[in-house]
């Protein structure tokens, strides 16, 4: 059988003895690529600004921070998924059928929900739930990289990979439930709020352990996770509307820009490797910095403007191309013995 063109294994394989020294030893420290870069664009270290932004009225504060965040980060980080999958010739060709089905299958359901219902109302709910697993599912897999770049890297028990996800999915359903009008289930999820705690507790108290053995990124990385989440669950708790968005936008900014990040430390992995089998993306890798800038503000202009003329249309356009990021990360990330953001 014929290994898939992009696994871990054939790049190990194919690398000089040099490169392969250093790629089978992971940093000391623990990070992915550097102290500084990590902590500003994965771990996110600033997300306390943001919440300060998004809790404080004015265009150069709350206004400019949804501006930004909408069409200029979330937006870019949803399409650039589709360059992944259909500028990379070696991983389109090694699953052609399944890429086009899923994307034919997505674009004929959002358009025919749009039509059949004249709205997209079914179509946004789908995306809140299947956002959420994702939301849960990139944050695992970004600690689960981190984990593996320790110097004393061991399996992950399986009731801690439940138990960060679940957790997460708790916090963003109790964002949900800030417009639900149902007060017995709010008192009774307001005191399970206390039993939920519990989950990032255990959860950093094992990080912390494993930091004195070359992991310290990965312990900076859950703390400012769980930090976040345990901060808008808290807003929810308390019932502030106003900080529970705060608190949600600055989410949506961690985790499109841990994604690009992420994103670009795994193409410029290949730089320096031939890259001509790749196609498009080949050309792009050495590239990559300048143009995901350029990428992310024509795309952010042209969203902001279609937004104000076509906006049904840019909406239904936006709610197919969510869908196939969410299928197309579970599908390229996935692969056997690596961890994944998604």
């Amino acid at each position: 059988m014929r290994r898939p063109p992009d696994s871990p294994n054939s790049r190990l394989n194919a690398a000089p003895p040099t490169r392969l020294a250093k790629q089978a030893g992971p940093p000391a420290s623990g990070w992915l690529v550097h102290p500084a870069f990590d902590l500003l664009l994965i771990v996110n270290i600033l997300w306390p600004l943001w919440v300060w932004l998004g809790a404080t009225e004015g265009f150069a504060r709350r206004d400019g921070l949804f501006f930004w965040q909408i069409y200029f980060i979330t937006t870019p980080h949803r399409w650039v998924t589709l360059l992944l999958v259909f500028g990379d010739r070696q991983r389109f060709r090694s699953r052609r059928r399944l890429f086009v089905g899923v994307a034919a299958a997505v674009i004929a359901v959002t358009l025919g929900v749009r039509v059949s219902t004249g709205s997209l109302t079914c179509l946004l709910t789908i995306d809140y739930l299947w956002n959420a697993w994702h939301f849960s599912a990139q944050h695992h897999g970004v600690a689960r990289l981190y984990s593996r770049r320790s110097t004393r890297s061991t399996a992950e028990p399986g009731w801690e990979k439940w138990a960060f996800r679940l957790f997460l999915l708790y916090v963003i359903f109790r964002v949900a439930g800030t417009t639900w009008s149902h007060e017995r289930l709010e008192l009774a999820l307001a005191q399970f709020d206390y039993v939920v705690l519990l989950i990032p507790i255990v959860l950093l108290a094992r990080a912390a352990r494993a930091s004195f053995g070359g992991a310290s990124g990965g312990f900076a990385y859950r703390a400012s996770v769980c930090a976040l989440f345990l901060g808008m669950l808290w807003a929810v708790h308390e019932r502030k509307p106003e900080m529970v968005l705060a608190f949600a936008t600055a989410s949506a900014l961690f985790h499109a820009t841990e994604y690009l990040a992420v994103v670009g430390w795994t193409l410029q992995k290949k730089r320096g490797s031939d890259t001509s089998a790749l196609g498009l993306l080949g050309w792009i890798i050495p590239r990559w910095g300048l143009l995901i800038l350029v990428f992310m503000m024509a795309l952010g202009a042209s969203g902001y403007w279609l937004d104000q003329h076509w906006l049904e249309a840019w909406l239904t356009i936006n709610v197919a191309v969510a869908f196939l990021h969410y299928a197309y990360d579970g599908l390229i990330w996935r692969r056997s013995g690596s961890a994944s953001p998604a």
